[in-house]
């Protein structure tokens, strides 16, 4: 799942960010850009794999697509 956050809340920089958790591997990323949680979440699915017999355990196959389910504010478009 995929959050974006506008970065105002309290603790925050005030630069926008997403969020990216996998519940499946348990495991969290983030960046500051498309890109770059892109970039992010496919090290946090290599490292969390890594060694791993991904076939026995999650029943996966060799280079598996990615789904994605992200959650965006009503005013996105505006702020993003």
């Amino acid at each position: 799942m995929v959050e974006y956050y506008d970065g105002q809340d309290d603790g925050d920089d005030g630069l926008p960010y997403y969020v990216a958790s996998c519940q499946e591997i348990v495991a969290v990323t983030d960046g500051r850009t498309w890109g770059e949680l892109m970039r992010n979440i496919h090290e946090m699915i290599d490292a969390s794999l890594e060694g791993e017999d991904t076939v026995a355990l999650y029943n996966l196959v060799p280079n598996p697509r990615i789904v994605i389910t992200m959650e965006l504010p009503e005013n996105y478009a505006e702020i993003a």
